[in-house]
């Protein structure tokens, strides 16, 4: 969460609750508790609870993917308002989510919940493969992976490489893999069970894969013929999980038969798609979040920028950063809004990429989809990341 978040209004008395090892995170001042596990929603109840001995905690607000099904067990267990625990859970398990979508009738993915890995090639004889297998609980593209077959994941489950899903606390949710013709996400503002604002963006790519090569989105026209049924399926994904009040995030894929709904999350969009959102529509999606998750109305009154805004990440790989393209060279290309690097030479990239690991991102402004992609490939040429092992 943007840390001037807490000067807003409503931020004068707050209690963080994180994991050990994050407290550098927040600003100085910032009352804090800590956690072993922020997923554990015991122990987190009992930190709100050493919290609420001190003085009334009035609402919780829970801004990163793996507290939200956690912020609603609280909620709900102190009788707080905002999401409770069974709406929460439709937002961030995914097996869960699809559930629900599914009863409510709107398209996904073959889909199926399994305990432990080895479950998998029986579950995957019913979704069909080739499948997709992940915890039920994650972000970021974390320790998901496609099987194109059974050969194929035998030959998985039998490298290390297997150890993190084998180990997985959390259920696995294993999905048909969709061919898809593109890849979208809409992103909304919510109150008093309406939506009040969104916004339907196309990858440049389909995410799944693309961590070393150039990520991002960029905002559908005005007429664009999947504007109006993107918007559509999320506010009906809204419906269909019971938000009141909050802020989302909704992936879709495009297929030959149409769209299917991927996944959506009750919070801000990670990478660069808020601040290129507050840049096409002047809406602040931190701070309605802040406002909806205090129990306020959103302030959001949406003004387009001409031209379409685009969010690109940097591609990345592991390693000490021994040479990294200038900011300023960058910020310099034709149509370029502002760049930023949040890496430096002898910065050292982690081996566990997941899809918010970068150098840095660069916002940009078109005129048209022609337009995306050629700005693109000069940004393309421009850019250039050199490591070594660390």
């Amino acid at each position: 969460m943007p840390a001037r978040l807490f000067e807003s209004p409503g931020a004068e008395r707050v209690s963080v609750v994180t994991e050990t090892g994050h407290t550098h995170r927040f600003p100085l001042g910032v009352d804090i508790v800590e956690v072993s596990d922020i997923r554990d929603c015991g122990e987190v109840l009992r930190a709100a609870v050493s919290v609420a001995r001190r003085e009334p905690v009035e609402h919780i607000v829970t801004p990163v993917e793996f507290s939200q099904a956690t912020g609603g067990y609280v909620r709900s267990t102190l009788g707080l308002p905002g999401l409770g625990y069974e709406s929460a859970l439709g937002f961030s398990n995914k097996y869960v989510m699809k559930r629900r979508l599914r009863e409510a009738g709107l398209p996904v993915t073959e889909f199926a919940q399994v305990l432990a890995l080895e479950e998998v090639p029986r579950a995957a004889e019913r979704t069909g493969w080739p499948c997709v297998v992940k915890p039920v609980f994650g972000g970021g593209c974390l320790d998901v992976v496609v099987f194109e077959s059974r050969a194929h994941f035998d030959a998985f489950a039998a490298s290390p490489e297997a150890d993190s899903l084998r180990d997985s606390r959390d259920p696995l949710i294993v999905e048909r893999f969709v061919p898809m013709d593109a890849e979208y996400h809409c992103d909304g503002v919510v109150h008093d069970g309406e939506v009040q604002f969104a916004a339907a963006s196309r990858y440049f790519t389909p995410l799944l894969g693309q961590i070393d090569n150039f990520s991002g989105s960029y905002f559908l026209p005005d007429g664009h013929p999947d504007l109006a049924p993107a918007l559509d399926l999320h506010a009906r994904a809204v419906r269909a999980l019971g938000m009141r009040s909050g802020v989302t995030h909704l992936e879709l894929f495009k297929t030959r038969d149409g769209f299917l709904v991927g996944e959506i999350a009750c919070r801000p969009a990670g990478g660069g798609i808020t601040e290129a959102l507050d840049l096409q529509y002047g809406v602040d999606l931190w701070q309605a979040f802040w406002d909806t998750s205090i129990g306020r109305a959103p302030r959001c009154e949406p003004r387009r920028r001409d031209g379409i805004v685009v969010n690109a990440d940097f591609p990345t790989r592991p390693g000490r950063i021994t040479r990294l393209a200038a900011e300023a060279e960058l910020a310099a290309l034709p149509g370029v809004i502002r760049a930023r690097m949040t890496m430096a030479v002898g910065d050292v990239i982690p081996v566990d990429l997941t899809s918010s690991t970068s150098p840095g991102l660069v916002f940009y402004e078109a005129r048209d989809e022609q337009q995306v992609a050629s700005r693109l490939d000069h940004i393309r040429d421009a850019y250039f990341l050199e490591t070594t092992a660390p």
